[in-house]
């Protein structure tokens, strides 16, 4: 990955006061993880928000383009999950 695009991603985690393990997991999970996307992924999304609790670590974040990251939070984490046949 370019130094640009790490250097980009610490600058907005910072900015919005994200945690390294946040920024960490952004930078090493670039693209979109439903299949066949191939978009960059968007800020990471929390599975259990920050505000109910849940942290930056690896289990509770999943790298979705903007696109998808919309609809997650559209039709609600169960249903965009069976969707895409998800675990978590």
């Amino acid at each position: 990955m370019s130094d640009y695009r790490t250097e980009t991603i610490r600058r907005y985690c910072k900015h919005h006061k994200y945690s390294d393990a946040y920024a960490d997991y952004w930078v090493n999970n670039l693209f979109c993880r439903i299949a066949l996307c191939g978009n960059y992924s968007a800020a990471p999304h929390h599975i259990k928000s920050r505000g109910a609790g849940g942290g930056d670590e690896p289990g509770n974040l999943m790298a979705l383009c903007t696109a998808h990251h919309n609809e997650v939070h559209t039709i609600g984490r169960k249903t965009f999950m069976e969707k895409y046949g998800m675990e978590k």
